[in-house]
């Protein structure tokens, strides 16, 4: 979804919990169970909103009460259909859930953690289009090894670690700013960090040209592999090795 996309008041309501005065809700840190209440609620913040740790709720003309995970298309929709935040209450906020709406909640968190992945990559692109770093041909990319962003355990005859991506959050913030459109070499290896925010790793030295000319940096990063470590995953360690060297 783009970052400048709205939904209606029904999308929003399908992707929310509709909470009610007497509703379950768990707080597992202290092994106990609440009844909600929210009757300070409405009519008071009719047409309002509010967010506290990554969880917003809101309460529609009609007085219906709604929590849902934060993301950037939820305010925005709220914005432009008229709510006006405020400060309030926010039930889910703080590692509590539904009760009876638990599975509910937990495919609404799943999915606005996917939306954060997806409006981090939009960030990236945006920058990089706006800072001259551009793309390299499909071919190329389709030569190198991603580092996932659940890390790559190596084993090396002197120690043993897992690699992660050089950004490994999704928050374009002037230290991820830094290392966009950057690469470097060691031991016939290249890393670099690509205009959509991940890492990837490759084999040979003849993705240096194509890099520079789309606008890419050396600078002194960390690159994996490149000191005789061995991928621990087998399905990991074959996509590694399926790798084309380039010279």
């Amino acid at each position: 979804m783009a970052n400048n996309d709205i939904i209606t008041m029904d999308s929003l309501k399908e992707g929310a919990v509709q909470v009610y005065n007497g509703m379950i809700v768990v707080f597992p840190r202290f092994h106990q169970e609440e009844a909600l209440d929210i009757s300070e609620l409405v009519p008071k913040f009719n047409g309002c909103f509010a967010i506290n740790n990554s969880t917003v709720c809101y309460v529609d003309e009609n007085g219906g009460v709604f929590v849902t995970p934060y993301t950037r298309v939820t305010v925005r929709s709220l914005y432009s259909a008229g709510f006006s935040k405020k400060y309030f209450y926010v039930p889910f906020s703080n590692e509590d859930y539904p009760k009876f709406e638990r599975d509910k909640w937990k495919i609404l968190l799943e999915k606005a953690r996917q939306s954060y992945e997806d409006d981090f990559v939009e960030d990236c692109v945006s920058y990089c289009t706006a800072n001259n770093i551009g793309t390299i041909s499909e071919e190329t990319l389709q030569n190198c090894f991603e580092i996932p962003s659940t890390g790559v355990r190596v084993k090396h005859i002197y120690f043993e670690d897992c690699y992660y991506p050089i950004i490994n959050y999704n928050c374009l913030d002037c230290i991820a700013i830094g290392k966009l459109g950057h690469f470097c070499t060691n031991n016939g290896k290249v890393v670099f960090v690509y205009r959509n925010g991940k890492t990837y790793v490759t084999k040979g030295y003849k993705i240096l040209n194509e890099l520079r000319a789309a606008g890419y940096t050396e600078s002194g990063l960390f690159v994996p592999f490149s000191n005789g470590e061995q991928i621990q995953d087998p399905v990991l360690s074959a996509r590694w090795e399926s790798i084309t060297r380039c010279k």
